[in-house]
């Protein structure tokens, strides 16, 4: 009750803080927000290039397939690396006024909220130009999305409690991440590439990589992915976050001391 009542309490200020942080990152910039738009279509021109007529890969409607994955990979990456320094970069805040430590992760996952809002804006453009047939089944990626981000959520209270002991867990973070993202199937399906039953164990196993099969299937080829999964990844989901809220909870008063 206490989390759902401060999440309430905070929320304008998560919003006005994801404002300030959009508006500042482009304040320098002479392209502003299309470097938004361009960095996530630089990757996926070049992955489709390499992979689609380099290895000539047989994949359907493979650059929409590519940017699928780069953009959900995307938001997944950079929440788990800023999720370490959350409380360390934010020392200014947490040690002059009291705030429940978890909202600087909600703040950050909507400045990557809206960045990806856009390049979903871009897969609906881009499936348009690949006559890329649309069917109910797509409405499969609004819980397929809330999935993702109650991951992603549960991952980075995770994370950003042991980044206040750990100062170099982002070393060994970046390690993880790059594993990750060659198994996880940014541009290939994991569950094709790999011999039974492995691909399909690893495809399950792997929550990021189970949720792009999900997102594409429903997006790219109008299929309905398994709700017993995604009902799965939620619940499992749930306990995560709430594991690492009660470890913030428990161990907020002693984060001042430690940086």
């Amino acid at each position: 009750m206490r989390f759902f009542r401060e999440i309430k309490q905070y929320w304008g200020f998560a919003v006005y803080a994801a404002r300030s942080d959009l508006s500042a990152e482009v304040a320098n910039s002479y392209l502003n927000w299309l470097w938004w738009v361009l960095e996530p279509l630089a990757s996926m021109i070049i992955y489709t290039i390499v992979f689609g007529i380099v290895f000539k890969t047989n994949e359907q409607y493979f650059p929409v397939f590519v940017f699928v994955g780069i953009t959900m990979w995307d938001f997944f990456s950079r929440c788990m690396t800023t999720s370490i320094e959350l409380v360390r970069g934010n020392q200014h805040i947490i040690s002059r006024v009291y705030m429940p430590k978890y909202i600087l992760l909600v703040q950050r996952m909507l400045v990557l909220a809206f960045k990806m809002l856009i390049n979903l804006g871009l897969i609906a453009v881009m499936m348009l130009i690949y006559n890329v047939p649309v069917g109910i089944n797509i409405l499969f990626l609004i819980p397929t999305l809330l999935v993702f981000y109650a991951v992603c959520f549960a991952f980075g209270t995770i994370l950003l409690h042991i980044g206040v002991y750990v100062s170099d867990l982002s070393n060994a973070l970046n390690i993880v991440l790059n594993l990750m993202f060659y198994m996880t199937g940014i541009f290939y399906n994991v569950q094709k590439s790999f011999p039974a039953p492995v691909g399909y164990l690893l495809q399950r196993a792997n929550p990021v990589a189970h949720l792009i099969f999900c997102m594409r299937k429903c997006v790219l080829y109008n299929e309905t992915p398994s709700c017993i999964m995604l009902t799965v990844w939620l619940v499992i989901a749930v306990l995560i976050a709430a594991a690492g809220i009660h470890l913030i909870y428990k161990n907020e008063n002693d984060y001042v001391k430690m940086i």
